[in-house]
C-alpha cells in the first residue's frame, strides 16, 4: 500500500482557525481550509496560474483566493473567478486544482492525499476511548526537526523514559529504569501490538492500580499507548499521531486522554501543560537529530549500526521491521535491515528551530498567551514609571506609600510577563 492511501492528521481543530493552513506531507503542498457548510477542504498547494500558493492567500465566500493575482477557487478545486478576464470570456478548462478528501474526527483534522474515492473514514485511527463519559484529554502539537521514522521510533523507546528525562515534571526518574518486559504481537500490515511492564508505571502517589500497560502502533501513524488498571471502570492513555512532513522534518500531535482527571488538572490552563512537553521533547531533539544525521547519512542499515537488546528494544525494531516489509517504497524510510542510499540535503545548512517556530505558532492557545504576556509588558512598564513618579511627589503621605506598593508589584507583573513571553519562545 503506498503512503498517499492512508489518512493523515494535519491539527487539533481548535488550533485551525479562519485562514488557510498550509500542509506539506513527504514534501507534497497541500493547503486545508473550512468550507462554507462547517467541514473542511483540501486542494494542492498551487495555483494553476503562476504555481504560486495558494495557502498564501485568504478565503473567499467557503472557497479561496491566491494572493498573487486573485484566481478564486471552489472548495471542490474548481476556479469560480479571474480579475484578468472580460466578462464574456469563459474560465480556462484547466484553471482547476486537485481537490482531497478532509473530515474531521474527535476534534483532528485529517486528510486522505490520495484518490478521493477510496477515502473511507472508517479508517481513522479513532480511539473509542475518548468517547467515553466524562473523558477529557490534553492536546498538544508540535513540529520537530527530524524524519517521521525517528520521531516514533523515540515515543515508542519506553526504555529512555527515565534515563532522558530524569527529574523532570511528566518524565521519569533514574532510580526507576530496569530491564522491561515486551511480548510482541505479530506484524501486520495495519501495525502491531505489545504488552509490557517493570516501568515503574505504578509508582504515582496518589495515583489508581495498575496491573498492566498496552503498546499499539497503528499505521502508518499513531502511537498508542493504554493503562490497564485494577479498577477497570477507569480509563486512561495516550495518543502520539504524526505527520510525515519532509525528509528532515514531522509533526507530532499529542493527546493524553483521561476518564478521572483531577479537577485542577482539568483548570490548568492548556499553554502551562504545554511547557511540559515542550520542555520534554526539546530534551530528545538533539539526541534524535545526531541519531537521525547518522543514520540517514550511512548507507548501512540500523541492523548493521545498532547493538539492540531484544528485551527493551523489541517495540523499536518490530516497528523498523514493520517499514522493512510494509513502507520500503515510501520516501525516506529506513527500516531495520533496509537502508536508503546515503542522504545529501544533511550536508547543507541545519534549518532554524525554536520553540516559537516549533509550537507556538502552531498553538491557538499559546499563540494567545504568548500576545497578551508580551502586549502587558509595555503598560505595566509603563505604569512603574507613573506609580514612582507619584510615589515621589506625594513623599511622605498614605498615597506615597501605596503608589510605591503598586510600582513594586507593577515590576514583579512586568517580569513575570517577560518570563513568560519568553517561555513561548
Amino acid at each position: 500500500m503506498g503512503w498517499r492511501d492512508h489518512w493523515y492528521p494535519v491539527a487539533f481543530a481548535g488550533d485551525l482557525g479562519a485562514d488557510p493552513c498550509r500542509v506539506r506531507i513527504h514534501d507534497e503542498g497541500f493547503v486545508v481550509f473550512p468550507d462554507r457548510d462547517g467541514g473542511w477542504s483540501c486542494l494542492e498547494d498551487r495555483c494553476p496560474h503562476r504555481a504560486a500558493r495558494l495557502s498564501d492567500g485568504r478565503l473567499v465566500e467557503g472557497g479561496i483566493e491566491c494572493l498573487y493575482h486573485g484566481w478564486q477557487f471552489a472548495s471542490d478545486g474548481g476556479c469560480r473567478h479571474i480579475p484578468q478576464l472580460l466578462a464574456s470570456q469563459p474560465l480556462p478548462s484547466k484553471a482547476r486544482v486537485p481537490s482531497f478528501a478532509a473530515v474531521e474526527a474527535q476534534g483532528m483534522v485529517w486528510i486522505w492525499p490520495g484518490a478521493a474515492g477510496d477515502s473511507d473514514p472508517s479508517r481513522i485511527p479513532t480511539l473509542p476511548d475518548l468517547e467515553l463519559p466524562g473523558c477529557t484529554s490534553v492536546d498538544f502539537a508540535i513540529d520537530l526537526p527530524y524524519e517521521q521514522t525517528f520521531l516514533i521510533e523515540n515515543v515508542i523507546d519506553i526504555a529512555h523514559i527515565h534515563i532522558a528525562h530524569d527529574g523532570i515534571r511528566g518524565g521519569g526518574r533514574r532510580e526507576l529504569a530496569s530491564p522491561l518486559r515486551f511480548e510482541v504481537s505479530e506484524l501486520s500490515s495495519s501495525g502491531f501490538a505489545a504488552s509490557f511492564g517493570s516501568i515503574g508505571l505504578g509508582e504515582i502517589a496518589g495515583g489508581p492500580d495498575l496491573s498492566g500497560a498496552r503498546l499499539a502502533f497503528r499505521a502508518p501513524n499513531l502511537v498508542h499507548y493504554e493503562s490497564v488498571y485494577e479498577d477497570r471502570e477507569l480509563h486512561s492513555g495516550l495518543a502520539l499521531y504524526s505527520l510525515p512532513i519532509a525528509g528532515d522534518r514531522c509533526r507530532l500531535l499529542y493527546r493524553a486522554y483521561s476518564d478521572f482527571r483531577p479537577l485542577r488538572d482539568r483548570l490548568r490552563p492548556r499553554w502551562l501543560e504545554h511547557w511540559t512537553q515542550c520542555d520534554i521533547l526539546e530534551q530528545d531533539m538533539g539526541i534524535v537529530i545526531g541519531q537521525s544525521e547518522l543514520i540517514r547519512g550511512s548507507a548501512r542499515p540500523p541492523s548493521d549500526l545498532w547493538l539492540p537488546l531484544k528485551s527493551s528494544d523489541a517495540p523499536v525494531i518490530a516497528y523498523r521491521s514493520w517499514l522493512d516489509a510494509h513502507a520500503s517504497d515510501w520516501p525516506y524510510h529506513v527500516g531495520f535491515r533496509r537502508a536508503k542510499p546515503a542522504a545529501s540535503h544533511l550536508e547543507g545548512p541545519e534549518p532554524a528551530f525554536d520553540r516559537y517556530r516549533m509550537h507556538t505558532a502552531i498553538c491557538a492557545a499559546c499563540s494567545a498567551a504568548e500576545r497578551a504576556s508580551s502586549a502587558a509588558r509595555a503598560p505595566l512598564a509603563l505604569s512603574v514609571v507613573v506609580l514612582l513618579a507619584l510615589a515621589a511627589a506625594t513623599a511622605g503621605s498614605t498615597l506615597s506609600a501605596v503608589a510605591a506598593g503598586g510600582a513594586v508589584v507593577a515590576a514583579l507583573g512586568r517580569g513575570l510577563a517577560a518570563r513568560m513571553a519568553h517561555r513561548f519562545r
